[in-house]
């Protein structure tokens, strides 16, 4: 036994042996039988063919040089660079070579590179000698002939004799034909000539050129043929021919490789198809003796998985199941049953479903419900049930029957779940998407639905609806100083006062922001509105603690009715709202009634806003100048300039009309750099026309004064127009300087620094206080017309006009009056000491073609 034994372990280690050293000798013959690599062959065959290329431009460029076709050497160059990089890169032998092959390709690649040196040296010389040669050759013809074309002189016909010769061989390419020896001769008789006269002078310079032809032409062509004859060629094939010989003898010798590589390892194929035939029996018998337990096995684990699944997922699974008999009698339910109704299992084992009955399902309901499990098998709805404590919820069921071997209904499985939740968010979502998140009142989406419903009601009842606009006045100043957590508090008492005031059948509804609407239905009188909409403005009007400040805050509105005023509620919503700014702009803390008048001028002022924003881009604008004159002498010193709108379809349009209109909706910013630069542009082209121009003033208004950076835009479009500081003068209003004193008077200081003039315009109807008339640096005043045009009457008026031009002078402060409109007033102003005056009786606004006519007559006055 010990000997078997014995046997078989020596018979396995020399097995195991001989794979080991065949497995040796496959893995040397693989990786003798690869080392010639294609891409490694193909790449140096490569470089061989670049090199033989190269060098053949390179004695072509030699060439082409020679003969005149190449003005520079940048190709030489190219070709010499690429040579030696070619050179060096053939000079990495492949590996694969055997040693001799690789000592000869490494000679031969030596004495290559070594010629090709010798062949560089070669062509640097002929560089600098055929340069040398061809200035002379370009030089010379053409100054011989502008030599001879003169008047005769000693040796001139010797002198032309020689150079055609010389050209002549020059020309045809017959340098080594030619006779150098006659033309040396010729060349030497010429030179020892003396130079008496400056022909002779300048034949002796033009012979020197002659002398580097005839000593250089022969250098040249032996150096062309050099070159060309060089041994790099005849080297680089015998490198060729040696590199492919090489290459030869390694592809035969790795081609014995592969032939071993192959016969050895089909020896170990056929010995591993037979390991594989005896590996396969000894399979296909296991698997026979193996197959039948397997196949028991695996049956029975599927069902013990599925069994184990079913459980899982009626013991864990979140929804109620229930399973009764086809008596719908209870016989199995999941913990999540007793979870959702507080049953345990034993108290409804063997009870129908309707333990958890609410009540709240007629018979019929549950008539139909078995009617579709009769037809269809299956049911699913929602359904209120009872908890065990008696509570009643609200659940999503679906009931399923399973039916027996005779196909007849054996079990019902019931599957529920507790929607009370959804229930309570979809509550909350359809609240929120109905009222305002801030005061519970119902919102826009919900107001529409309230009119429409009251419109309902008024028609059937033949009575009056009305829809309230409220807005609070000035609730814009309360967020800005206080914050918006003490406005929103504001807006929540205002909705509770309006709740309080109005019937249950009204309604009040948040419009957005500090706007409210109020649905009045069915109103007997008209007046009825008006009495609910006063006790509404009444109740919040009334004080407000707010942060610890009991503020008074009031409101407008607005009101249409239903049939007077439209039958729907965008057509309602409009109308009231057009009715509340018109209770703005009376004076607020009013309600006004909708009326025709309110909608045309408020379609009036929308169209008009709308024509207004391409205005410019049309050039609508104009520009009219009114003169000021001095109030001594009555000489043109001054204009303002005045903005007109000339409207496409109403003609001319006051500013009064349309510069509030530009205020509101941010045009006046653009407006007024544009009457800036319209007025610069002007001025320019009356300096341009040799006129005597006069400062010109331009109103600025409030937004532009804040919102811009005046002094830099000022300053940008003096410079682009070239004009000094002192002719463009501005007129601020004392409201606007007032809004922010201390920034105000920052701005002026800049402008007072740049030199431009600043008028506080209609001075005497804001503030005029003398304290802010000494902060601000402004250079004059302008008296208000109200005041001007009440003089000749005896009235305040009159001794408040003398008073406002003493002030002024006293405070260093020219004073002009606007409106000056007879004599009676000029004569009054000029006797208190107005400085200027404007109005009619000096000069309308007028255009700027008009306007030239003054200035002309100034000009001709200055002349004269």
């Amino acid at each position: 036994m010990r000997e078997t034994l014995a046997a078989l372990r020596a018979h396995r280690a020399w097995r195991m042996i001989l794979i080991a050293i065949l497995t040796g000798l496959l893995t040397w013959l693989f990786f003798r039988a690869g080392e010639v690599s294609p891409e490694a062959h193909n790449t140096y065959t490569r470089l061989l063919r670049q090199y033989q290329h190269y060098d053949e431009q390179l004695n072509a460029k030699v060439v082409a040089s020679y003969a005149g076709l190449l003005k520079n050497y940048d190709g030489m160059a190219y070709y010499q660079t690429r040579l030696r990089e070619t050179g060096n890169a053939l000079q990495v032998v492949p590996k694969w070579l055997d040693d001799t092959g690789q000592r000869q390709l490494e000679a031969r690649i030596q004495a290559l590179i070594a010629a090709q040196q010798e062949k560089a040296l070669a062509i640097d010389r002929f560089q600098r000698a055929n340069s040398v040669l061809r200035n002379s050759t370009l030089y010379l013809p053409a100054a011989a002939e502008s030599l001879l074309a003169g008047e005769d002189w000693p040796q001139r016909k010797a002198f032309e004799s020689f150079i055609r010769r010389l050209i002549g061989a020059e020309l045809t390419g017959n340098r080594e034909a030619t006779d150098l020896a006659a033309l040396r001769s010729a060349l030497q008789q010429l030179l020892d000539t003396p130079a008496l006269t400056p022909r002779q002078v300048e034949m002796r310079q033009l012979l020197v050129h002659a002398r580097l032809i005839i000593d250089h032409a022969p250098e040249v062509s032996g150096l062309v043929d050099r070159i060309v004859r060089a041994p790099s060629g005849g080297l680089h094939d015998e490198l060729t021919r040696s590199y492919l010989d090489a290459h030869q003898s390694a592809l035969a010798l790795a081609t014995y490789y592969r032939t071993l590589l192959y016969a050895i390892a089909m020896c170990l194929l056929a010995y591993a198809m037979y390991a594989l035939v005896r590996i396969e029996r000894d399979r296909r018998a296991l698997v026979a003796a193996h197959a039948d337990l397997a196949d028991r096995y695996e049956a029975q684990r599927r069902v013990e998985a599925q069994l184990q699944l079913y459980g899982t997922v009626f013991t864990h699974a979140a929804e109620g199941m229930t399973i009764t008999d086809s008596e719908s009698r209870i016989i199995a339910v999941n913990p999540a049953f007793c979870t959702i109704t507080g049953y345990t299992p034993e108290e409804v084992l063997g009870r129908t479903p309707a333990v958890l009955n609410s009540g709240r399902q007629s018979e019929d309901f549950y008539h139909d419900m078995w009617q579709t499990l009769k037809e269809s098998g299956q049911w699913q709805g929602e359904i209120w049930n009872r908890r065990k404590d008696g509570a009643i919820f609200p659940e999503w069921l679906s009931i399923t029957a399973v039916p027996d071997d005779s196909g007849e209904s054996g079990n019902y499985i019931g599957v529920f779940i507790d929607i009370s939740e959804r229930k309570q968010s979809e509550a909350r979502i359809h609240h929120l998407a109905h009222h305002d998140a801030l005061t519970g009142l119902p919102n826009r989406l919900l107001l529409e639905d309230r009119i429409g419903q009251g419109l309902l009601k008024s028609k059937r009842s033949s009575r009056h609806m009305g829809v309230i606009f409220i807005d609070l006045d000035r609730f814009k100043n309360i967020n800005d100083t206080l914050g918006h957590a003490v406005g929103d508090n504001l807006l929540v008492q205002a909705a509770q006062r309006g709740l309080h005031v109005l019937r249950d059948t009204d309604t009040l509804c948040r419009q957005g922001g500090d706007e409210f609407v109020v649905v009045l239905p069915e109103l007997e009188l008209r007046q009825d509105a008006a009495h609910v909409c006063q006790k509404l403005l009444t109740a919040l009007c009334q004080p407000y603690l707010l942060a610890g400040h009991e503020l008074t805050v009031s409101a407008s509105a607005g009101i249409a009715l239903y049939p007077e005023d439209g039958d729907s509620a965008s057509e309602l919503l409009r109308k009231a709202d057009a009715a509340m700014y018109r209770a703005k702009e009376e004076g607020r803390n009013t309600f006004r009634f909708f009326s025709t008048e309110i909608n045309t001028a408020t379609l009036g002022e929308l169209l008009l806003e709308n024509d207004l924003f391409g205005a410019l881009e049309r050039q609508e604008l104009l520009l009219h100048y009114q003169p000021k004159v001095d109030a001594k002498t009555g000489e043109l010193i001054g204009a303002e300039a005045l903005m007109r709108w000339q409207h496409r379809e109403q003609g001319m349009i006051a500013p009064e009309q349309f510069i509030p209109i530009a205020e509101e909706n941010g045009l006046i910013n653009a407006f007024g750099e544009w009457a800036i630069r319209n007025v610069c542009a002007q001025q320019r082209a009356w300096l341009d026309a040799g006129l005597m121009v006069v400062p010109v003033a331009v109103n600025i208004s409030a937004h532009q004064f804040i919102q811009q950076d005046l002094p830099r835009m000022l300053s940008q479009v003096l410079a682009d127009y070239g004009l000094p500081p002192q002719l463009i003068e501005l007129e601020l209003t004392e409201s606007l300087l007032m809004r922010n004193s201390s920034r105000a008077t920052a701005m002026l200081q800049v402008l007072r620094r740049m030199y431009i003039q600043v008028a506080i315009d209609d001075f005497g109807t804001g503030y005029s206080s003398l304290s802010y008339l000494r902060q601000f640096p402004v250079q004059s005043l302008k008296i208000d017309r109200s005041f001007v045009t009440q003089i000749g009457e005896h009235g305040e008026s009159i001794r408040l006009a003398s008073a406002i031009i003493a002030m002024a002078h006293e405070l260093d402060l020219e004073v002009i009056a606007e409106g000056v409109e007879n004599e009676v007033q000029a004569r009054y102003l000029r006797e208190h000491g107005c400085d200027q005056f404007q109005g009619y009786l000096y000069g309308r606004p007028q255009a700027a073609d008009q306007f030239v006519s003054l200035l002309s007559a100034r000009h001709l006055d200055g002349v004269c």
